[in-house]
């Protein structure tokens, strides 16, 4: 069955400009489609203008109804399986058989929702979704939080699945589950059939030709533009020169007429020129206000673990973090990775602690958390509450794709990616010596993640840091410490 889009048009009220205009659209609920593109370019809108969660001009035609991942839990105190009953009902038996599909132990089932790791609650959250057979998905990043082994296994889980549309930044995924894609870029929308391997070769193929011809026609207007002035220079030289010499005052008007026409050759070169590019993102760099000390290491572990009531969470881990080292915390989701490094920021733990962590109280650190949702109002505001300079985040901000007309949307209203950007932006402008990041790549696109490879290569930040892209921790990481669930 067709989904069709017809003359699309909507934008928020606090943006300038609109996000959709006069889109049309048709694709098919048996394909598995990936959406891609940077960053607040309307991802997570267009599915939602699917949903008619929006008011829009246009038409939308569909004869399926629509489920979304991530579904909104209402009372994560609660137990999941009631936690996700409260929010889309389903039977047990389902959810357990899905579970089971993911490799998902069903006993946490009946933990509470906001004790599960991130990667658990996005497992639980995919299985709840996929009960619901009879409707077609929506996925908005369904990877983020999964440790590798895990993202494999929703990968192999979606192939088995037939049509939906997912949204994912993670290349390799992308490529292995999803039979189209649909780009968002900066002028168009543009839809590929095949993965995102075969619409990356010919984007770039499309961006090379562009760019060489981009560079053909500077040239020739350069060339025109010189042509052009030697002969106006000229014929007012000789105009001045010639006096009431008729044949001279001729041959000038030939040449200035010759040299308007050469004017209008090079605007047609200045027109063709800019039909080039348009849909060419550029990348700049990165910076961190990353700070040194006599203090090293940094850090010492000795023997620690954590442990709620009797349950300990992982074998205990001994390690050291040297000045300009990036310290990478791997191990299956579960494990308590996150409840490690959020004892590593303020020393506490609603548990037992169980070893010694040595580091000092005065050693200043930055933080990039996996749960921001506290992140709200203006950004203006959140530079005060946070004590960072609102300039210099406004720039890391630009830095990272922001467009100028986001910087007086209200957090909460921003995208996933936004959102992120937010918090990293964040960080990147506290002076620190300590920086403690978990899963800084979730929800950025493939260009942000380049540029903090090279930021942190070339600033050598003291990191400690969780992150399952396997890329990123090959190019990063300089000591790999594992967490072994006890």
């Amino acid at each position: 069955m067709p989904i069709r889009i017809r003359n699309l048009n909507f934008g928020f009220d606090t943006l300038e400009q609109p996000i959709f205009q006069n889109v049309n659209l048709t694709f098919d609920t048996s394909w598995c489609l990936g959406l891609i593109g940077r960053n607040g370019r309307g991802k997570t809108t267009l599915l939602n203008l699917l949903m008619h969660k929006y008011p829009f001009t246009g038409e939308i035609f569909s004869d399926v109804d629509f489920v979304y991942f991530p579904q909104q839990i209402l009372n994560k105190k609660n137990v999941t399986y009631y936690a996700i009953e409260e929010v889309m009902p389903i039977e047990l038996w389902k959810l357990e058989r899905e579970c089971q599909q993911l490799s998902l132990n069903k006993e946490v089932l009946w933990q509470p929702f906001e004790q599960l790791s991130g990667g658990e609650q996005t497992k639980v959250l995919l299985a709840a979704l996929f009960c619901h057979e009879s409707k077609f998905p929506l996925l908005d990043e369904p990877t983020n939080h999964l440790d590798r082994e895990a993202r494999q296994v929703v990968c192999d889980y979606l192939k088995k699945k037939k049509g939906f549309i997912v949204i994912s930044h993670d290349r390799s995924f992308i490529d292995e589950v999803v039979d189209h894609v649909l780009v968002i870029e900066k002028t168009k929308i543009s839809l590929f059939k095949g993965n995102f391997s075969t619409y990356d070769l010919q984007k770039k193929r499309k961006d090379n030709h562009e760019t060489q011809q981009n560079r053909k026609i500077k040239l020739e207007i350069d060339r025109l533009k010189q042509t052009s002035k030697e002969k106006a220079d000229w014929a007012h030289k000789r105009e001045k020169d010639s006096g009431n010499d008729a044949f001279a005052n001729a041959r000038a008007a030939r040449l200035m007429k010759k040299s308007k026409t050469i004017e209008k050759r090079m605007q047609v070169k200045i027109e063709e020129k800019s039909q080039l590019l348009k849909d060419m993102d550029d990348v700049n760099v990165l910076t961190v206000n990353c700070m040194y000390s006599h203090r090293d290491p940094v850090l010492r572990v000795k023997d620690f673990t954590l442990a709620y009531e009797d349950r300990i969470l992982f074998q205990p881990i001994t390690f050291e973090l040297y000045q300009g080292e990036q310290v990478a915390l791997v191990g299956p989701n579960g494990s308590g990775k996150t409840a490690f490094l959020n004892y590593m920021i303020d020393q506490h733990f609603d548990g037992t602690v169980i070893g010694e962590v040595l580091l000092h109280h005065n050693v200043t650190k930055s933080i990039i958390r996996q749960n921001y949702e506290n992140n709200i109002g203006l950004l203006k505001d959140f530079a005060v509450q946070h004590q960072i300079d609102y300039t210099s985040l406004l720039t890391h901000l630009r830095v990272l794709g922001f467009e100028r007309d986001v910087f007086h949307v209200p957090i909460e209203q921003m995208s996933n990616g936004q959102k992120k950007k937010v918090e990293l932006a964040k960080s990147l402008g506290i002076f620190a010596e300590f920086f403690i990041w978990d899963e800084p790549m979730n929800y950025l696109d493939v260009f942000n993640q380049k540029q903090i490879e090279e930021m942190i290569l070339q600033c050598k930040p003291t990191l400690l840091f969780v992150e399952h892209d396997v890329t990123f921790l090959s190019n990063i990481a300089t000591k790999v410490i594992v967490i072994d669930p006890y």
